[in-house]
């Protein structure tokens, strides 16, 4: 009886269409038939295989056929649902220029000597808020304090200054808050951008707002509110 040896089959999802011995354990439809084809060839003529088993195994490669094309029209159709709603929001994004959104929290970018509102959200009144201000490299260059503030949204403007009253240099920033009660007790405090859209800005087919010092993902957005920012928060210090 002859022995099948090594099967190799090709990549069918190879960009350049050349064959390509691979180890890949999943099987599509040329791999199938290659492997029937040499089963077939190399069969024992004194023992064949039998009509039923070859219709079973013409069924299977059928019905993978059938799979491979269900796949691929799905891939197709997630690409251009992708793309529609890349082109939807990209298109809508250019409508909130001049409104007021409410985003979460992310790092900012300084331009020298130009203040920068530092907004944040506090889940209950707080009589003392924190505020750190770090650089790029995590080291905190400004903390500032802050007393009574209402729960809700607040802002405060910071001058881009340090500690020591130097104007720090253009670049990226990031700040953290934390907030207490009276007694000691921690109070949720999370990050906000809250402010105009005054501009988008297109990167790598992505629509970005630009929020004053801030670069807004649309899927950050949390509000967008009527009227100027300052309808959008408790008050600023």
């Amino acid at each position: 009886m002859n022995t099948i040896g090594e099967v190799t089959y090709s990549n069918p999802g190879a960009s350049n269409g050349n064959n390509r011995t691979t180890s890949s354990k999943e099987l599509g439809k040329t791999d199938f038939l290659n492997l029937l084809v040499t089963q077939l060839r190399y069969q024992d003529p004194m023992n064949p295989m039998q009509d039923q088993e070859f219709v079973a195994q013409l069924a299977q490669f059928s019905q993978l056929e059938q799979l491979e094309k269900m796949s691929g029209a799905l891939d197709t159709s997630t690409q251009v649902s992708y793309l529609m709603g890349q082109t939807i929001a990209n298109t809508m994004a250019t409508t909130l220029i001049g409104k007021t959104v409410i985003a979460e929290g992310t790092n900012l970018n300084l331009s020298e000597g130009e203040p920068v509102n530092l907004s944040y959200n506090l889940g209950a009144d707080a009589a003392n808020v924190t505020i750190k201000v770090l650089n790029e490299k995590g080291a905190v260059v400004r903390t500032i304090s802050i007393k009574d503030k209402a729960a809700g949204n607040n802002t405060y403007a910071w001058d881009g200054h340090d500690d020591n009253g130097n104007a720090l240099a253009s670049g990226e920033y990031s700040y953290e808050v934390s907030a207490s009660t009276r007694t000691g007790e921690q109070i949720t405090a999370t990050k906000r951008i809250i402010g105009v859209v005054d501009a988008v800005k297109y990167l790598e087919g992505t629509a970005y707002l630009n929020v004053g010092a801030y670069k807004v993902d649309l899927s950050t957005i949390i509000e967008i509110v009527n009227g100027g920012w300052q309808s959008a928060q408790n008050g600023n210090q």
